[in-house]
């Protein structure tokens, strides 16, 4: 008679690491999302679960039609938003943030946001073209990062470094296909307090 009862694996990688020692916390992690890889960086949503931090490079949030410059019912669709790096544009006009919630345009536009909810209001220069997408670009907040590998569908919470040293050769964008942070998300973390080494 051969049978199998049964396997367990586990993977012994983790976030944290020597030097400054980490602050781990136990967090509310969105069910059934998939396995979140050692090493994602982390924003807490609406909800107040934790998910994959997330770099939106090209997000439509409106479309000219020739006679409107001002547009005040936006919300992007991944928020909170971390301050400073927010870009917007028609094609014609680029705003950015200034970490206060203020939105300049390059044309002498103007506009808000609200980190918190991804609500903002936009006043171009003149009338966006007919049929112009308006385009977004932002970074979800930082929130922490997952000290171990966790299957959101096995576990409802998880470990993560909200402060101090982390494996900088561990850090994830995404939980598909992850890749490295860039050189500017590394200084992002560093001002949370988060220091990879």
């Amino acid at each position: 008679m051969n049978g199998k009862i049964g396997s367990f694996s586990r993977n012994e990688e983790r976030a944290r690491t020597l030097g400054h020692d980490p602050v781990i916390r136990a967090g509310v992690l969105k069910a059934n999302d998939g396995v979140y890889p050692t090493g994602l960086l982390l924003t807490r949503n609406a909800s107040a679960e934790l998910v994959p931090l997330a770099i939106v490079t090209s997000e439509t949030i409106g479309t000219g039609n020739g006679t409107t410059k001002n547009f005040n019912a936006i919300t992007l669709a991944a928020f909170p938003v971390e301050p400073g790096t927010v870009s917007v544009s028609d094609g014609v006009e680029t705003f950015v943030d200034d970490v206060s919630g203020r939105l300049a345009g390059s044309a002498g536009g103007s506009g808000t946001i609200n980190y918190r909810s991804g609500k903002m209001t936009l006043s171009f220069n003149a009338n966006v073209v007919n049929a112009s997408p308006i385009n977004a670009g932002y970074t979800t907040a930082v929130n922490g990062v997952l000290d171990e590998e966790t299957d959101t569908a096995l576990s409802g919470s998880g470990l993560y470094v909200a402060h101090g040293t982390v494996d900088s050769t561990v850090l994830k964008i995404g939980k598909s296909n992850p890749s490295a942070p860039s050189n500017t998300l590394l200084m992002l973390l560093q001002a949370h307090g988060i220091y990879p080494v």
